[in-house]
C-alpha cells in the first residue's frame, strides 16, 4: 500500500512539471507544445524510410503540426534513407542528395531530426514539440523572402531570394540551399503503411553543399528549375535557406510554391 501511495504521488509530481514546463495541445494521442507568437522561421531536417515503423509517428505528428499549429513558421524537408529498407523508392529516386545529406549529418537510423542543424534527439511528440517551441522564439539573425517565375507549359522556371541581415551572424562562411520538395506523394508500396508522404525532398538545386553566400547587409540569389514529369507541380515548394556547413546551424529559411 506504501509502494503504491509513492507511485501515484510520483506520478502526480510529473505530470506536475510537464505541465508547468511547457503548454501542451493535445490531439490525436499527440501533444505539442505550443507558444505564439514566434520569434522567427525554422527548417525540421527529417530523415525517414518507408520500411521504418518507428517513423509513423513522427510521419503523423509533422504532418498535424504543418497542417495547424505552427502553420508556415516550421519549414519541412523530408530526406529517405537507406536504413533500414534500402529498396525505398524515393530514396532510390534521388540517391546523391538524399545520401548526401545523411552524410553531411551522420544519419545512420531513422527516424532523426535536425531543427535548424541541431539533432533533435529520440523522437516524441512532447520532445520534438517543445525543442522547436523554443528554436522558434530564438534570436532572428536572417529574413528570406522569395519570389519566383513557372511556366507549367515547359516544367521550368526561376527563383529569386531575397536574403536580409536582421541581427549579426555568428560565422560568415556559409552557403545558401535550394530545394525542392514535393507533398502528397503516391506510393502504395510502401512497406511501413505511409503512401502519400509530405515534404519530400526531390532535388538539392544548389547540390548536397549548397553555394557560397556573403549576405553582408543583404544579398539577392537567383535560381533556375525544372519539375520532372512524374512530380505533381501543384505539391510542390521550392524551400531556401542559409546555413553555416562547419557549425551545421541554420540562420534563415522560408518556402514558396511553385505553381
Amino acid at each position: 500500500m506504501k509502494y503504491i501511495s509513492i507511485l501515484v504521488l510520483a506520478l502526480i509530481i510529473s505530470a506536475a512539471a510537464m505541465l508547468n514546463g511547457c503548454e501542451s495541445n493535445d490531439v490525436a494521442g499527440t501533444s505539442v507544445c505550443v507558444t505564439l507568437p514566434v520569434n522567427k522561421k525554422g527548417l525540421l531536417e527529417f530523415f525517414t524510410n518507408a520500411g521504418c515503423n518507428p517513423c509513423i509517428a513522427a510521419h503523423n505528428y509533422l504532418d498535424e503540426i504543418s497542417e495547424s499549429t505552427y502553420d508556415t513558421s516550421l519549414i519541412i524537408i523530408s530526406y529517405h534513407t537507406r536504413y533500414p529498407y534500402p529498396f525505398d523508392s524515393l530514396y532510390r529516386a534521388n540517391i546523391s542528395n538524399n545520401q548526401g545529406r545523411s552524410d553531411y549529418y551522420g544519419i545512420g537510423f531513422t527516424p532523426q531530426g535536425r531543427l535548424d542543424g541541431v539533432n533533435t534527439g529520440q523522437f516524441s511528440a512532447e520532445n520534438w514539440g517543445c525543442q522547436i517551441n523554443q528554436e522558434l522564439n530564438t534570436q532572428e539573425h536572417l529574413k528570406i523572402t522569395l519570389s519566383k517565375q513557372f511556366d507549367p507549359n515547359i516544367d521550368s522556371g526561376s527563383v529569386t531570394a531575397v536574403v536580409t541581415l536582421v541581427n549579426a551572424l555568428p560565422a560568415n562562411d556559409n552557403v545558401i540551399h535550394f530545394v525542392i520538395t514535393e507533398n502528397n506523394i503516391s506510393y502504395i508500396t510502401s512497406p511501413n503503411g505511409i503512401t502519400n508522404p509530405n515534404h519530400v525532398m526531390r532535388n538539392m538545386i544548389t547540390g548536397n553543399g549548397g553555394e557560397t553566400i556573403s549576405v553582408g547587409s543583404g544579398v539577392t540569389v537567383t535560381k533556375s528549375f525544372g519539375i520532372a514529369p512524374n512530380w505533381n507541380e501543384d505539391e510542390c515548394y521550392i524551400i531556401v535557406f542559409v546555413q553555416n556547413p562547419t557549425t551545421k546551424q541554420v540562420f534563415g529559411v522560408e518556402k514558396i510554391k511553385v505553381n
